[in-house]
């Protein structure tokens, strides 16, 4: 009986390294394959991710050395009795620029900003 338990443990261990053995290479066989969809679809991701922060930093080094930003999607101008204030909205920011006699100056900021001189209307 004693020979039996050991025949069927040797049995099971060895069916267990078995089964281990062949889920450790199917592992590694799928972990280089992924589909050329993902990785074209990371690469786009790559691409687009770049791209925008390329755009942001151009405008914000633009704005830093007080200069109109390049890239932006949409201009309005405000009229005020002592001068006007631009806004330009770009890809998740707005720079603003105050030509006014109470304020003057040029802003970057997140895309939620609102206009400071509006306050003091």
């Amino acid at each position: 009986m004693s020979d039996k338990k050991k025949t069927n443990t040797k049995e099971v261990k060895e069916e267990k390294e078995e089964m281990s053995t062949e889920f450790v290479e199917k592992k590694q066989k799928n972990k280089g394959e992924k589909s050329t969809f993902s990785k074209i679809m990371n690469i786009v991701l790559w691409v687009i991710l770049i791209g925008w922060m390329v755009i942001c930093l151009t405008d914000f080094y633009n704005v830093s050395k007080e200069k109109e930003p390049m890239f932006c999607i949409k201009k309005e101008t405000t009229k005020y009795d002592d001068g006007t204030v631009d806004m330009c909205l770009g890809l998740g920011y707005k720079v603003y620029n105050y030509k006014r006699a109470s304020y003057s100056a040029i802003e970057f900021g997140p895309f939620w900003s609102s206009d400071r001189s509006a306050e003091t209307k």
